[in-house]
């Protein structure tokens, strides 16, 4: 058996017992409860139909997409690049077990060193909240974070702070933690002085965001300046563990729901106001404009995104530029129009929740924003100007697939516009036809499943060894009655062979057989392998199958070892080996006779073929 490493099975088996599957999963994906399973997007690989699931019960994952599959090890090894002692040690750390003695040396420099950043972030969190709540210059902070009318209880969710002005509070605060600067640089905490003598905090008299990854550890900050400090508002820059591309701001602690629409803001305050009167779905952009990848987390969150972005200039051109990132990820995108000037917690302090929650519900769909904001600087009651507006929007109906949505927005047009739905349509049509070269093909394809993995066909002899396993596993009475009539050698699949390994030195040792538990000895071929046997479903319906799918596993294998054996004897031949010859001729027979002998056993009908 492999895989296990230094780790106890009972270590393991705790360890396991306490990391529900669905939970883990959760944090990285947007499940649905469909019947017995959790289903969603796949967190491996990317489509837009859900293909991935989740099995409560068995504590397992499968993708029917790609073919990836395992229990929670399997997932956080994937997910996090991880050893199998690394994802143990991570999901201990997560639900808080004690592991037996100090096995640190047995991990990778590279996991150990990340353990150790997210405890100093953790650390300097709660050095700046000690800052803002306890102290005398803290104070000031928290005057500022009343002004603009955030409440104690906002201010705990959120885990605010605060850094002095000090050029090393932090310093001082990580040294007498024991915590070494080189840790504190690499983590974007200080920054090198010019001269190259000595560091100093990179966060000075700023009021303090913590920012979470999806699995709630603090990987980076932002930081508001409370004086007239440049820029405004800093965030820690690119380290080991912040992007700020592939992050949002709260993205933690909204609900994954598809049901649920996410609201995507640019700024910390924006993001925090929201949630604290009540819009739980918000999430911020950290001063970035959207990404791919941040387009892509929010999809495992929800279906719908509602763009709310400041009303000047810039934001309009982010707006813009994040309608066409967040479509392209097959996300349902609305706009919100807020009022000149404003942001969405200017909206909300100036005209109340309400009015900021009717500006949500008359929220645009994005392609009519786009109409919208083509039409503002025109007079399309000149006949200059109406063609100029039909030149656009002609553009931007151009990128509608669903005829039913384009029958919609023409009648629109044709209606304010005083022309007819057919004239619309045509240009459309015509325009269609004339982006329609090779490169425009090529740029439309949707494929919905575009990293599978390799996966090997299957035989009518793999497809036996398969129902026999899933049998095996899952009926204690049947497992007790086959044992004595199979061995791990009659399994001839590259990964059926390795769960049989296990599974039938299992059964020697009279272990409890769990499903769940063989995925920790097993690679991640493997893994997958025993993944789809158990998503199979196999109905047994008489003692018949049971022999059938025996002898068909047996006949497999004795096929299998005469072809090799034929081959050796061949080659043998060719070299002149007489001895090796006669030897593999003895082989040869005994195959034959074992052969023959489960050829002519009393096993009635084809149940297990």
């Amino acid at each position: 058996m492999i895989k296990m490493g230094f780790y106890s099975e009972e270590v393991i088996k705790e360890v396991q017992d306490r990391a529900d599957i669905v939970e883990i999963v959760s944090e990285y994906t947007s499940l649905k409860k469909q019947g017995g399973n959790h289903i969603g997007l796949c967190p491996f690989h990317e489509e837009k139909t859900p293909s991935f699931s989740v099995d409560a019960e068995k504590q397992l994952f499968y993708c029917f997409g790609c073919g990836i599959g395992g229990n929670v090890f399997t997932f956080i090894m994937k997910k996090e690049n991880l050893n199998f002692p690394e994802a143990v040690r991570y999901l201990a750390d997560k639900f808080n077990i004690k592991l037996p003695g100090n096995m640190d040396k047995d991990l990778s420099l590279e996991f150990q060193e990340k353990r150790e950043y997210l405890r100093v972030n953790r650390l300097a969190a709660k050095y700046y909240n000690h800052c803002l709540l306890h102290t005398r210059e803290g104070s000031k902070a928290m005057e500022y974070i009343k002004e603009r009318g955030l409440t104690a209880e906002t201010v705990e969710k959120f885990y605010l702070g605060y850094a002095p002005p000090s050029w090393d509070g932090l310093i001082k605060f990580a040294h007498f933690e024991g915590v070494k600067i080189d840790t504190l640089e690499k983590i974007g905490l200080i920054i090198p002085r010019k001269d190259n003598k000595g560091y100093y905090d990179r966060f000075r008299n700023r009021l303090m965001f913590p920012i979470e990854d999806v699995t709630k550890n603090i990987i980076g900050f932002g930081g508001r300046a409370l004086d007239e400090s440049m820029p405004k508002y800093l965030n820690t820059p690119e380290t080991p563990l912040f992007s700020k591309g592939d992050n949002l701001y709260a993205l933690s602690m909204i609900k994954k729901d598809p049901a649920l629409d996410t609201i995507v803001v640019e700024g910390y305050m924006d993001c925090i106001t929201l949630h604290q009167y009540g819009f739980n779905q918000s999430v911020a952009s950290l001063g970035t404009a959207l990404t791919k990848n941040q387009a892509r987390l929010l999809k495992k969150y929800t279906d719908g995104v509602i763009l709310s972005y400041d009303a000047d200039e810039a934001g309009k051109a982010a707006t813009m530029r994040g309608i066409d990132i967040l479509a392209q990820e097959g996300l349902r995108v609305k706009v919100l129009n807020m009022p000149n000037g404003k942001d969405p917690d200017e909206v909300i302090k100036t005209y109340g929740p309400q009015h900021f929650q009717k500006l949500l519900t008359d929220s645009m769909d994005f392609i009519s924003y786009k109409l919208f904001l083509a039409k503002k600087d025109i007079n399309i009651q000149t006949h200059d100007g109406k063609l100029k507006f039909i030149k656009r929007a002609v553009d931007i109906l151009t990128g509608v697939d669903n005829e039913p949505e384009l029958e919609l927005y023409a009648k629109k047009l044709a209606s304010e516009l005083g022309i007819s739905v057919q004239a619309i349509k045509k240009e459309v049509q015509r325009r269609k036809l004339a982006d329609n070269g090779y490169e425009y093909k090529k740029s439309h394809i949707r494929n919905n499943n575009k990293e599978f993995h390799k996966i090997s066909q299957v035989t009518g002899f793999h497809k036996a060894e398969r129902k026999l396993l899933k049998l095996i596993l899952e009926n204690d009475k049947l497992r007790k009655k086959m044992a004595g009539q199979l061995e791990p050698r009659f399994f001839t699949g590259k990964n059926t062979k390795k769960i049989a390994d296990v599974l039938f030195e299992m059964i020697d040792k009279n272990q409890d057989i769990d499903s769940s538990y063989i995925f920790n000895y097993l690679d991640e071929e493997g893994c997958a392998e025993l993944s789809t046997i158990l998503m199979e479903n196999v109905v047994l319906k008489d003692g018949e199958l049971i022999n059938s799918l025996i002898k068909k596993v047996k006949q497999g294998y004795f096929k299998k070892s005469i072809v090799q054996v034929r081959e050796q004897i061949r080659k043998a031949e060719l070299l002149g080996q007489r001895e090796e010859i006669n030897s593999l001729l003895n082989t040869y027979q005994q195959l034959k006779a074992e052969m023959n002998e489960v050829e002519v056993s009393n096993t009635p009908g084809k149940e297990g073929a």
